[in-house]
């Protein structure tokens, strides 16, 4: 069967859309006029010409429009094609007019705070930045939150340091050759326990250290330097025995060392560190034992993990159980045969000029 052509010379089909004011006035403006008030809306005094004059009327009328919640039940009602060309007639008035006159409001811009700007260096460069170094402290709302656009106003002190931030970050991101060597000091509290796996990114079987996340600025060779924990006496504990510790990148062991067990001469009385001292030799050894901890090794620029930890051992004191030592006897003892731990670790930079 074939459908019928039309004739020529036949008038185009004309468009069922009506005007949005004849909309208006056939199913709107009945209740809602100057007159009846109905629920408290006039739209005869209205002109969706000027929609920015009577911008909540406008909203509440394309937000029922759009429902198809007016006009009620029981009243005539527009077709759906009619509904959807008036809801968008409304809305483009409502966009005009706020596009012509912007009303930002009287809350300010919403700058980032120190934490949302460490996550966005993070997600934009790939640069895991220590922002409270490089930002002032956030001003707190009433509620106690530092998010609050309001509190999170921009002054020229403020902006100022933003700006730095910024220089700071980029040299970071793209990298400068004429940097000077510096070295980055990370230290670790005494009071940090370091008898197990200290992170889950340590091998199995380590004990105690660290792992830093550490932006290395430039392709180049750098030292890593470990310090041993020491006592309250500047004693390093644990090295009554040899240990072995081992330094990673990325997982990856660029070196290990021994430390521990070669101490000479006469040792100090058991937490007596620092108040009763050994032979000359045994004194300097526990000062110095990890003077030559450092490893040398080629790092490529960008954000990489270095980790230190000692290969764990397991064993068990013999003899009689002592009471476990707490208060000033424990950060004056040298735990001359307990557990070793890491108190720091340096970073010195070398790179060809």
């Amino acid at each position: 069967m074939e459908a019928a052509r039309p004739q020529r010379g036949a008038a185009p089909a004309q468009s069922s859309v009506t005007p949005t004011s004849e909309v208006l006035n056939k199913y709107c403006v009945g209740c809602h006029n100057s007159k009846t008030k109905t629920a408290g809306l006039a739209l005869d005094a209205a002109d969706l010409s000027r929609a920015g004059d009577h911008a909540e009327i406008w909203e509440k009328v394309a937000s029922k429009l759009r429902t198809r919640e007016m006009p009620p039940p029981g009243r005539p009602r527009p077709d759906a094609a009619t509904y959807v060309a008036t809801a968008n007639a409304v809305e483009g008035a409502l966009d005009a007019a706020a596009a012509a006159a912007p009303n930002p409001g009287r809350v300010p811009v919403h700058r980032l705070n120190r934490a949302e700007y460490a996550n966005a260096i993070r997600d934009l460069l790939g640069l895991e930045v220590d922002s409270r170094t490089l930002l002032s402290a956030e001003a707190e709302a009433q509620e106690g939150f530092d998010n609050v656009a309001s509190v999170l106003s921009a002054s020229p002190a403020l902006i100022e340091n933003y700006l730095s931030a910024a220089r700071t970050v980029s040299r970071l991101a793209v990298g400068d050759p004429t940097l000077n060597p510096v070295v980055k000091t990370f230290t670790i509290s005494k009071l940090v326990v370091q008898d197990e796996q200290m992170n889950d990114d340590l091998p199995f079987g380590s004990q105690g250290g660290a792992l830093i996340r550490y932006h290395f600025p430039l392709d180049g060779e750098y030292t890593i330097k470990v310090l041993l924990k020491r006592q309250l006496y500047a004693y390093i504990i644990g090295l009554g025995e040899p240990h072995q510790l081992d330094i990673r990148i990325d997982g990856v062991r660029v070196k290990r060392f021994t430390v521990g067990g070669e101490a000479k001469g006469m040792t100090m009385p058991l937490t007596f560190a620092g108040n009763t001292q050994g032979d000359p030799g045994f004194e300097l050894y526990m000062h110095n034992a990890d003077a030559n901890l450092e490893a040398r090794v080629h790092v490529t620029a960008g954000l990489h993990e270095v980790g230190v930890s000692f290969v764990r051992r397991f064993w068990e004191p013999e003899g009689f159980v002592q009471p476990t030592v707490t208060g000033f006897g424990k950060v004056t003892s040298g735990n001359y045969h307990g557990n070793r731990a890491t108190g720091a670790g340096r970073k010195r930079r070398f790179h060809a000029r």
